[in-house]
Order: C-alpha cells, then structure tokens, then sequence
C-alpha cells in the first residue's frame, strides 16, 4: 500500500515537472522588439516584414516597416493604387510608443480585416489583421485587442 502511494507520488513529481511555463515569444522588426500575440505564430519573416497566422490559420497579422519616408496620405495613395480599399475607423490615438490610426481594409475582395498606421518620429509600422473573403463576423467582433496589445509590447532595441 506504501509502495502505491510513493508510485503515485513519484508520477505526480515527474508530471508537474513537465508542464512547462509557456512564456511569450519576443520577435524583432526594424529597430523594434514586440512580443507576439497569443495564439499565434511566425509564418514567414524576411526583411520586409514578419507574417503571423493563428494556430487555426484562419486569421493573419502582417507587420512591415515603410523603407522610405512619406506621410500617411501618401501610403493610403500607394495601397490604393495596388488595390487596397481603406477606410478610416478611428482617429489617431497613442499606443504604447506609437501614434495609431486604424483603417477596415478589402483588398481585391480577397481579404478584409483592420489595417493600422503606426507611426514614431519618423518610422511607420504598417499592420494588418485579417482573414479571407468577407467575413462581417470578424469586423464586427475583433476591435482589436490582439493587436493593440501586440502594439503596446513594442519597445526599441
């Protein structure tokens, strides 16, 4: 009976040992850290920008960072002439070290979701969160706390 409770307890030991403390994974752009939202994961990164994709792979978030200096208005005038339909959501507000407006974005009806101009002295961070197709269900539920705790992590090296 002894040997059962010291068997038991030896599992339990090696059990609790093995979960292991999930801790936020830090990733970098430019001359930035941030931490990755929950749930989601690098799909691709490259020197133009780091791809995330939910564990589902039904949601995205892209982050790039404009190369070249220009406003607003002229990278709004850039998307549209790639295709990109924007619309303005909410006027610009300050998150964590960046100055935020965010857009509801269609692009080519192929993809929909929030598109988000982050702007520090004179870097712009340009973000998206998104789905395929036209799903009303995400713009109406996804005000957008994955990202906006993802803008708030930033922080420069």
């Amino acid at each position: 009976m002894r040997f059962k409770y010291l068997f038991l307890c030896a599992i339990f030991i090696v059990l609790a040992s093995s979960i292991a403390v999930v801790s936020a994974e830090d990733a970098e752009i430019g001359d930035y850290t941030f931490t990755i939202p929950e749930d989601f994961n690098i799909t691709n990164q490259s020197d133009e920008g780091i791809f995330l994709e939910d564990d589902l792979g039904f949601y995205t978030i892209t982050l790039s960072m404009a190369d070249v200096k220009m406003s607003q208005d002229q990278a709004i005038e850039n998307l549209k002439l790639q295709g990109w339909d924007l619309e303005k959501d909410q006027n610009t507000k300050e998150i964590g070290i960046f100055n935020v407006t965010q857009y509801v974005y269609n692009y080519k009806n192929a993809y929909c979701g929030f598109f988000f101009f982050c702007e520090n002295d004179d870097d712009m961070l340009m973000i998206t969160h998104g789905t395929s197709g036209q799903d009303d269900l995400f713009l109406e539920s996804a005000r957008d706390s994955d990202v906006e705790d993802l803008i708030e992590s930033f922080k420069e090296k």
